[in-house]
């Protein structure tokens, strides 16, 4: 198979973290669809060695070092310049991928051009909901989690209901390597909402695949203070950049 997929995993210290995520990627994943693993060390003061991190999988792995702590975005995009594959899964390292994680996104990104981009369904390591997808903030208007902390047996089967949405989260998220690309000037935050936006204007589908299902630690990160995240000046920069249709753009759906 030559279009395989190229993993993107930034991390800034939370070595255990990373660690578990590879060796997880390492257990539960198709072993012809993966290309490879990128660690892109964010300028982290808990160093991880090429020697560790290939000692986990039998998948190839890298690490490209930045000096220091650069921006999310950034430090992903440093990560797709360095990756081989055909497609890129950007990951965070507080993910735990499940058995048979990547064939799901895989096939419904590889078989139609016009999928832009396929996320899974996320939860806590309890079972109940991380991302199962986003609802519109009736005060802010950007997007908040749906069904977060509800099991999702019985209670919301719209959780496990694939299909277009507007907009997907970057803790997990793959798509064409051509498309892969960050706007820098987001720090941490709204940067895969402003890449969706980017997919949609170009006619491509965000879509949902809730058959693969991760585990995302997601607070590990936020609660560490190693990440700033400034959501606020994250805003204003997508509402001037996007402008007077912004809200539009962000909930629309292509189909």
């Amino acid at each position: 198979m030559d279009r395989k997929v190229s993993i993107i995993i930034v991390s800034h210290d939370l070595r255990d973290y990373l660690l578990r995520c590879i060796a997880k990627i390492g257990e539960h994943t198709e072993p012809d669809l993966l290309e490879e693993i990128v660690v892109v060390d964010n300028g982290s003061r808990q160093e991880v060695s090429a020697q560790e991190i290939a000692s986990l999988t039998s998948f190839p792995t890298s690490i490209v070092r930045l000096t220091e702590n650069s921006s999310y975005s950034s430090a992903n995009n440093r990560g797709v310049t360095a990756a081989r594959g055909s497609y890129v899964c950007f990951m965070n390292n507080d993910v735990e991928v499940l058995p048979g994680w990547l064939s799901p996104l895989y096939r419904i990104l590889d078989a139609d051009r016009h999928i832009g981009a396929v996320g899974p369904k996320m939860i806590f390591q309890d079972g109940t909901i991380q991302f199962a997808g986003y609802e519109k903030d009736p005060r802010t208007k950007f997007q908040k989690h749906q069904f977060r902390a509800v099991k999702t047996e019985h209670t919301t089967p719209e959780a496990n209901v694939p299909g277009p949405v507007p907009t997907l989260t970057g803790a997990c998220l793959i798509l064409r390597r051509e498309d892969a690309h960050f706007d820098e000037r987001y720090w941490y935050g709204c940067e895969d909402v402003d890449l969706c936006i980017t997919l949609k204007q170009k006619n491509k589908v965000i879509y949902y695949q809730p058959d693969s299902v991760i585990i995302h630690h997601e607070e590990v990160s936020r609660s560490s203070g190693i990440v700033p995240i400034d959501y606020e000046a994250n805003r204003v920069h997508f509402k001037k950049k996007w402008g007077a249709d912004w809200e539009h753009l962000l909930w629309k759906v292509v189909v």
